[in-house]
């Protein structure tokens, strides 16, 4: 053995040992969420809650949530079973073309520990949270939906109409969005956007958000929160005629904003375009403008009925 290693060149002997320490702490692969949601999903969304909390309009207004009593009793709760609102990491959606039956990956650290689960339980008996431990594995149920481990850091929800195929996409045997009809929409969404979404939309809901649009077929979105906020919007029409015509009433329309009392230096932060059959609008607010949009709406509000004057004393 002594012979063998000795006749080992030094290079190797530092490749091996490099080959081993990276063995010993590699951390374990990430689960992607979109292959754990249908490829049938007519809508998927998500949000990168790490990357969230470090932009600068959500550490700006995160007292706001902390002074809400029931948010900050969830807050409290997650804290205590050890599943911080801190280390949540992603929380990915999915919507059928029903419109009832949806999906819902989250992961975090400890979120799949049944011990955390059932102390969530416990602290937040009135949210219909309940863990079953009867059955062969545990079974989360959270309203209409059942949720599955999938990891000690992955919990998957969903509604009774998607778990045949949630077990599919469980058991690495189903067709999943991370290679479905939406796949090309999500591929054109913006690197590195903490919130983003993209789906198809059926004719009667377009109709119903308003007429101007009742030859939308499918929308994609994101929220750049870099530094403020930029919405970034696509709407996709069924032709490119039909784009042209969307086009021209949304610019009628936001011309007439101008009028609305709404400062011109928000409204030149608003940029409506066409691409091929693709709508797009495109909002971009510094801090400073979202501060004058804050200021503006406070000014609108109306002011608080004074209270009535206390009875004379008989």
């Amino acid at each position: 053995m002594r012979r063998v290693l000795r006749s080992l060149r030094p290079s190797v002997l530092f490749a091996l040992a490099f080959v081993l320490a990276c063995w010993r702490t590699a951390a374990p692969a990430r689960v992607d969420p979109l292959t754990l949601l249908p490829a049938d999903a007519s809508l998927v969304a998500h949000v990168d809650l790490q990357a969230l909390r470090a932009a600068p309009l959500w550490q700006q207004n995160h007292a706001l949530l902390d002074a809400d009593p029931d948010a900050r009793r969830t807050l409290d709760a997650l804290a205590a079973c050890r599943v911080p609102f801190e280390n949540l990491r992603t929380l990915d959606l999915a919507v059928a073309a029903n419109g009832v039956d949806v999906a819902a990956v989250l992961v975090g650290d400890g979120v799949g520990e049944r011990d955390r689960l059932a102390c969530l339980e416990g602290q937040l008996p009135d949210r219909g949270l309940q863990l079953d431990t009867s059955g062969p594995e545990p079974v989360v149920a959270l309203g209409g939906a059942r949720g599955r481990i999938v990891g000690p850091d992955v919990l998957l929800l969903g509604t009774a109409g998607w778990s045949q195929q949630l077990d599919a996409l469980r058991a690495g045997t189903g067709a999943s969005a991370a290679a479905g009809p939406l796949q090309p929409l999500i591929a054109r969404i913006a690197e590195g956007r903490p919130i983003w979404f993209a789906g198809q939309v059926p004719t009667k809901a377009a109709v119903s958000l308003a007429p101007a649009l009742s030859g939308l077929e499918q929308v994609r979105g994101a929220l750049d929160l870099g530094d403020g906020l930029g919405v970034e919007l696509a709407l996709g029409m069924r032709a490119e005629d039909v784009a042209g015509a969307t086009l021209a009433e949304l610019k009628r329309q936001f011309e007439a904003l101008r009028g609305a009392g709404i400062p011109p230096a928000i409204l030149d932060r608003v940029t409506l375009g066409q691409t091929g059959r693709e709508v797009t609008i495109e909002v971009r607010l510094g801090m400073a403008e979202i501060a004058a949009l804050h200021g503006l709406a406070e000014a609108l509000r109306p002011a608080a009925a004074p209270a009535p004057a206390p009875a004379p004393a008989p």
